[in-house]
Formats: structure tokens, sequence, C-alpha cells
């Protein structure tokens, strides 16, 4: 289990990694990033944080991520509003999947990149810790879980009969 931070303020103890993940899911660690909530009880049996538990589902809502939308301008921004956003309280990260979010996307060296139908930039994420990460407006700083050099495997995929019971 995890140990919070207690000695800092509120505010940086929120995990402000979004991380660029796979599965058909996006997740968020903290409640308090949620601006619609509704509690739940779940524990989903395809855990892929660690296969040998369950895993525990507190809740589901709407998550709105402040993200820059590309390199060059860092006060151009745009708000990601993300829906059916599982609150998973045992991550050690946020997971952002942009093709839920019906963005297309980009991928060089340097950056990933998400575009609207139009091809209007959205988002942008930078290499970290062997992902990529969305580079959030006003690069807020909290706390992180995610070492450098350690492997993670983060995207999570619901069976069809977990999605039912969680977001209808």
């Amino acid at each position: 289990k995890r140990s919070k931070a207690t000695h800092l303020p509120p505010a940086a103890r929120i995990c402000y990694d979004w991380m660029v993940v796979q599965g058909n899911c996006h997740y968020a660690r903290d409640r308090a990033v949620f601006t619609t909530y509704r509690p739940i009880t779940r524990r989903l049996t395809h855990n892929i944080f660690n296969p040998h538990e369950e895993l525990e589902v507190a809740g589901v809502g709407t998550v709105r991520v402040p993200v820059v939308r590309g390199l060059g301008n860092p006060f151009d921004t745009e708000t990601l509003e993300l829906h059916d956003v599982l609150h998973i309280p045992e991550a050690v990260c946020n997971g952002f999947n942009p093709l839920l979010y019906g963005s297309s996307m980009s991928c060089t060296s340097e950056a990933w990149t998400g575009a609207d139908a139009l091809g209007r930039p959205l988002w942008v994420a930078l290499p970290f810790a062997g992902g990529s990460r969305l580079v959030l407006a006003g690069n807020p700083i909290g706390e992180t879980e995610i070492i450098q050099g350690r492997y993670y495997s983060l995207s999570l995929y619901l069976s069809p009969q977990e999605r039912g019971e969680l977001v209808g």
C-alpha cells in the first residue's frame, strides 16, 4: 500500500501524471480531480497493475484535464473533458486513452500529439519514465509514484461485463 505524503499541502498530494495509455478506459487516482462523481464499490478481477490481487474501483465520473496544445506556446491550452473515468485509488498515475477521446494521434521521438477531426492540436505528451505524459497547463507539481527506469503496465482493459456494471 502507498503512504501519502501528508506533510505536503493538499494540492501537492494530487497526482498530476496523466500518462498516455491503451486499453478501453481512462482512470484517475485522486477523488479530488473529479467534477462529477458516482461512488461505487467494485473490484476488477483482471488487475493489470498487480495480477495477483483484485483492483478496487471506488467511483466513476468526469474529469477535466487542462493541457497544453503544443510545445511552441505553453499558454495555448485546451481542457480535455473525460467521461466515464474510473477512480482507482491504488493507481500509480492517471491514465488518458487518446483513442477514447476521439482524437487522432501522431508519435515522434520528441513528442506525441493529438488533434481533433479538423486537425486542430488538442494535446501534447512528452517522454517520461518509458511512456508519454500529457503536458498540463500551468505545469502543476504534485505527488508522483512513477520511478524512472522501472517498467509499468498502465493500460487497463475492462471486460464487457465490467464495463456495463461500471459505466452502464
